[in-house]
């Protein structure tokens, strides 16, 4: 009754809002301001609404109490919506002192994310005064800066960080809101940069990362720039991540210095990964002047997957293909490292035939692609059905240097950047499928064609479009990571005319793995092993050991409290049919020896809209199964009562006899496949 009451009024009350002339607007806003605080949802929304057309600064409050009381999607839109409209009153309530923060901390937060960048400036320089940021960070106050601070906002925000003002979380987040100040609004405080230098110094390695990827927004960085170049990018024993963003802040920073060190530590340093990174970004501030340097530390790499990576990061220079086709003329390389090339030269839309034939030629590789008539690629179709082995050509598929897994998913798990697989061998034909593998570019899914985006700093980025705000704009690259730009940095964006996947990406498999590979694909979706459409079932696990170490700790329940993206932890997918295999298991834990291990867990999430019964079945049944730290009875089926929200789920194994198979159902809650 109350909800339908609700309705009514809800009703009524947006009827009322399109008659303009409907009685004063002291009497129009007394009772909307009453029904702003109805108990019905809906009402509330309509009065949120209402209260947009009258324009004052007591309309806006008004609108702000709402949020004392429980909120929705809805409510949560109607209120941005009516803060849009009633900002200017708002803003000049705020200046002269008549509206005030104290007190009003989750208003005055919801109302800066409801302004324009310009608006939120003006606040700011009222709001804030001369006082202190929270030691904490606590408050919208520091990614309002960020977002909207003028060069006097932001040195405030700088100068506190500096001095010890802010606790370790947040200074990285303000070291975090600089940066963004810097990529998104080219605003920086007023100096020579050489501030960051004392975060580049700091003991806490959050706090280093976050200065390294500031240094690399401002570029100039003054008299710290010896101190990222000997203490972090230089030193050794860095963390690779820590690394990894030092030298993409060198390859934005430039200059001479720059280009000494890496030409040095291209040669000098004793660490393989340090040379791969001094050689692609000696290419990136050196141009043509870097390509030898390329070719040396080429010549060295022995594995396919860190050569993909490491011409990725080579080709992602603007000019880069040509003047390494020029660089090879004569030149040899390793077939391994020649075939990664290829790879890498014909994926995310390039088209650089010379290029890859050159690169052929100095691996001693061919590059022909037989020509396929629709007549050959229906008798290869023929042919996987008849001698393929769809078993076995899942496991093809999981090979990470085909990279499958990192683009397509199948029933929720893996990458996004092409077309979904769950049931494609149920809606294509065999031979449509044979033609996308060993010819991508011939019919490309709508909605997967590729973007190629140059920026001003020299970046080529090539992926398909994952999103767009106003200020920025996502791609997922071939590696099916998601790369942002920002949109001021944009000097060229077109559509690619190629996919992203590469050319001859089978060319490395044998006849047989290809049919294999070819009746897996075939088989997607049809009843059987090979149908993922059913859920309930764990598909995205998270695998590691607890050794005998962790017990001596006191360390011994870790896995409850690591985040599962912790690096001890190993991400291993089932098969299609929902199994995590014992050979997927033993690649998992391989790193430890097996006389250290006391335990093999493995982590999964599930997730419940509301409170529940919960029926778990599990193999194998002796195998102890663990939500949310309590374990449940003994198997192979229980049933637990669980509350709203995400759990996390641990399945423990003896060691000592790991065993064939791991399965895991859940009827009564969602498995989180992220």
């Amino acid at each position: 009754m109350a909800r339908a009451t609700g309705m009514v009024l809800g009703w009524v009350l947006a009827w009322l809002g399109m008659v303009p002339a409907w009685g004063e607007d002291a009497a129009r806003f007394e009772l909307l301001s009453r029904l702003a605080r109805d108990p019905s949802p809906a009402v509330r929304v309509e009065a949120l609404r209402g209260l947009a057309r009258i324009p004052t600064a007591e309309s806006a409050a008004t609108a702000l109490g709402v949020l004392e009381l429980p909120m929705d999607a809805t409510l949560d839109y109607a209120l941005w919506l009516t803060l849009n409209d009633l900002a200017e009153p708002w803003i000049r309530a705020v200046e002269s002192g008549v509206w005030r923060a104290e007190g009003k901390e989750a208003q005055l937060a919801f109302a800066l994310g409801a302004l324009r960048p310009e608006q939120v400036g003006r606040v700011l320089g009222t709001v804030l005064g001369e006082r202190a940021l929270p030691r904490d960070g606590s408050g919208p106050w520091i990614e309002a800066i960020g977002a909207a601070g003028a060069p006097e906002h932001l040195e405030r925000l700088l100068r506190q960080a500096r001095e010890g003002g802010f606790d370790e979380a947040a200074t990285v987040r303000a070291l975090r809101a600089l940066g963004e100040a810097a990529r998104l609004r080219d605003r920086k405080p007023r100096g020579d940069g050489s501030a960051v230098g004392t975060f580049l110094r700091s003991r806490s390695g959050a706090v280093r990362m976050e200065a390294v990827r500031l240094a690399g927004q401002w570029k100039a960085i003054g008299d710290a720039l010896p101190v990222l170049l000997n203490e972090v990018a230089g030193r050794a024993g860095a963390p690779a991540e820590e690394r990894a963003a030092a030298f993409d802040a060198l390859r934005a920073i430039g200059g001479e210095a720059v280009v000494r060190a890496l030409r040095d530590w291209s040669v000098s340093s004793a660490d393989p990964s340090v040379r791969r990174l001094a050689a692609t970004t000696l290419v990136a501030v050196d141009g043509v002047g870097g390509m030898p340097a390329v070719l040396a530390v080429a010549g060295t790499i022995g594995d396919e997957g860190e050569a993909v990576e490491f011409w990725r990061a080579v080709l992602a220079t603007r000019g880069a293909g040509m003047a390494l086709r020029e660089a090879l003329e004569g030149q040899r390389l390793p077939a391994v490292v020649a075939r990664a090339g290829l790879r890498v030269a014909r994926e995310g839309g390039r088209d650089d035939l010379e290029l890859v034939a050159e690169l052929a030629r100095a691996g001693g590789l061919a590059t022909d692609t037989e020509a396929m008539t629709g007549e050959l690629l229906k008798e290869w179709a023929a042919r996987a059905e008849a001698e393929g082995d769809p078993h076995r050509g899942e496991w093809v598929y999981r090979r990470p240097e085909l990279a499958c897994v990192t683009c397509h998913a199948i029933g929720g798990v893996g990458g996004k950047v092409g077309p979904d697989m769950t049931s494609i061998g149920a809606s294509a034909p065999l031979d449509y499928l044979v033609e996308s593998l060993l010819l991508p570019h011939a019919k490309i899914k709508e909605g997967y064609h590729s973007v190629i985006v140059e920026t001003r700093e020299g970046e080529e980025v090539t992926g398909t479009v994952a999103r767009e705000t106003p200020e920025e704009l996502f791609l997922r690259n071939a590696a099916g990571q998601e790369v942002s730009i920002a949109k001021g940095s944009i000097v060229r964006r077109e559509m690619g005319r190629l996919s992203l996947m590469p050319g001859g990406l089978l060319e490395p498999l044998s006849e047989q793995e290809r049919l294999d590979l070819y009746a897996f694909l075939g088989r997607l979706g049809k009843p059987g092993d090979f149908d993922a459409s059913r859920g309930g079932v764990a598909r995205r696990w998270r695998v590691a050991n607890v050794v005998h170490t962790d017990l001596q700790n006191n360390q011994g329940d870790w896995y409850w409290r690591r985040p599962l993206d912790d690096r001890r932890w190993a991400t291993v997918d089932s098969l299609v049919r929902g199994d995590v295999p014992e050979r997927a298991l033993e690649e998992a834990t391989r790193a430890q020896a097996w006389t250290s291990k006391v335990a093999v867990v493995l982590a999964t999430e599930i997730e419940l809209a509301v409170e529940g019964g919960v029926s778990f079945r599990w193999v194998p049944e002796e195998a102890e199964l663990w939500v949310g730290g309590k374990r449940l009875d003994a198997g192979p089926v229980a049933e637990a009562r669980i509350a709203a929200g995400r759990h996390r789920v641990i399945v423990k194994l003896d060691p000592r006899r790991v065993p064939e198979r791991v399965r895991l159902e859940a009827e009564g809650a969602v498995f989180v496949v992220e």
